[in-house]
């Protein structure tokens, strides 16, 4: 039964990681393939083996999976919110300075599920053009962000 599910492991981790190979690669020639191929055998093996020792443990919920489908809409707007700001900044209308701010974060607890929601929520922020999380105090149940349009900027993290 453990061999069954190290190989389904396995076989997911190599599955992801070659798609994203194709997806970032953005060909079909057999040479960049063989090498993706080649790279997510690797990457699922290490995978594979940080599952095996315990260090590989989260689940996120699926709130926080579902704030993902928020991300084109948001994505476009937060362009929008950033290209109109640049315009104005550029023509001296208006000076727009980026900052850092500590923003609320559930960061929850050592179960897998919170340590998922801690790894995909900031991940998510992360994609969007006007914020980046730089980092997670769990004890203080905070976040991190550095805002481009702090004004115009989500005040917390998805």
């Amino acid at each position: 039964m453990d061999a069954l599910v190290t190989v389904r492991s396995w076989t997911l981790w190599w599955l992801v990681l070659f798609g994203l190979w194709v997806v970032m690669e953005g060909t079909n020639e057999a040479m960049e393939l063989a090498a993706g191929a080649g790279a997510a055998a690797l990457g699922a093996t290490l995978l594979e083996l940080v599952r095996r020792r315990g260090l590989l443990r989260f689940a996120p919920g699926g709130a926080a999976i579902a704030s993902a489908a928020r991300l084109p809409a948001q994505i476009l707007r937060e362009f929008w919110i950033l290209a109109v700001s640049l315009a104005l900044d550029l023509a001296r209308v208006r000076r727009v300075r980026s900052a850092w701010v500590a923003v609320p974060f559930e960061a929850g607890g050592d179960d897998p599920v919170s340590a998922g929601n801690r790894a995909l929520r900031p991940l998510i922020d992360n994609v969007t053009p006007l914020t980046i999380v730089a980092d997670v105090d769990c004890d203080r149940d905070v976040a991190l962000k550095h805002d481009l349009v702090p004004s115009r900027a989500s005040k917390t993290v998805p």
